[in-house]
């Protein structure tokens, strides 16, 4: 191979994105934002940053499984929204559910919404962006349906559910993910249903030839992307100590970032979790550098639109690239 050969496939290797390469990538970061802001490696700040993970790792969490199995959900963000403002609405002191019934409700929500992805994506056949945008749109609308009551959390359960540190520094949100992401990785290592799900997503038509259930398979992974929908709303409600409509707009953006920078092929077959959560460390650290150089909010969003144009260009020439391998 002549030197531009090479040259040519260094460059290609480097936009597989590598858990080394983003591990990389990450410890540039910290020292770039570490040598801008002698604040940014205090403890109240580190404790920003893990506290920022909860949501989204746990969205994310959902959504690699979708998109690993060649779907995609863009209806997370309402999901979690929903689940949280109906589970404030049951814990307000004139209702008082019990809070095992609140939970169970929440997931019921989101396995439910997931439930409904599934199979209008795979017995309608209609295209899962089409879908899960507009169950996104029919969603937020049901939420506002619950604005005026502007429910606050008073339970102390639930406010505990997604506030609590460990060592005064590791909140337990951050062990939710961690433990999330193990039991997933082991699944989708370990059981029929991980194996099926790559094969779903490498190639759908050879799946269904060698008798794999294709449709059950792809429900059950909007399911599961419904299941921690619902999770994400109960840390939301925790953290902000209420209940509001617009809870959760804009976040399947952010995730659809995280979970390609991790790796996560759009068209599926490829990935894992360890590239995820690597990524989501990325992102979170990069928002959190931002508002700590004071970067004007409007240029916050263009720079995490930016981030999702250049994240889905590589998956692009990434998935080129592996075509032509093969």
């Amino acid at each position: 191979m002549d030197q531009a050969g090479k040259k040519y496939s260094a460059f290609f290797n480097f936009l597989k994105t590598p858990t080394p390469t983003l591990i990389g990538i990450y410890l540039i970061l910290l020292l770039l934002f570490s040598l801008t802001n002698e604040n940014f490696f205090t403890i109240q700040n580190i404790k920003g940053i893990f506290n920022n993970f909860a949501v989204f790792g746990i969205l994310s969490a959902g959504v690699t499984i979708v998109m690993i199995g060649g779907g995609f959900d863009l209806s997370i963000g309402s999901t979690a929204g929903l689940a949280g403002i109906v589970s404030s609405v049951l814990l307000m002191k004139k209702i008082a559910v019990p809070t095992p019934w609140v939970f169970i409700i929440a997931v019921f929500i989101g396995c439910s919404v997931g439930l409904i992805n599934g199979l209008i994506i795979t017995k309608v056949g209609i295209n899962p962006i089409i879908t899960t945008l507009g169950t996104l749109a029919i969603i937020r609308g049901v939420c506002y349906f619950w604005a005026d009551l502007n429910p606050r959390v008073y339970n102390v359960f639930v406010q505990n559910f997604g506030r609590i540190y460990l060592g005064n520094v590791f909140p337990v949100t951050t062990l939710y993910i961690i433990i999330s992401f193990i039991i997933l990785t082991l699944i989708l290592k370990f059981t029929r249903f991980g194996r099926d799900i790559y094969t779903i997503g490498g190639n759908e038509q050879l799946a269904r030839l060698a008798g794999i259930p294709v449709d059950r398979i792809k429900i059950i992974s909007y399911v599961i992307s419904g299941f921690f929908c619902a999770i994400g709303g109960l840390i939301l409600i925790s953290q902000l100590g209420s209940g509001r409509p617009e809870y959760g707009t804009g976040a399947e953006l952010e995730v659809l970032t995280i979970v390609v920078l991790g790796g996560v092929v759009v068209g599926g077959g490829r990935g894992n979790f360890l590239g995820v959560f690597i990524a989501l460390a990325i992102i979170q650290t990069i928002s959190n550098g931002m508002v700590l150089l004071d970067v004007p909010v409007y240029l916050r969003m263009v720079v995490k639109g930016a981030l999702l144009v250049l994240v889905i260009t590589i998956d692009a020439i990434r998935n080129k690239r592996h075509l032509l391998m093969y």
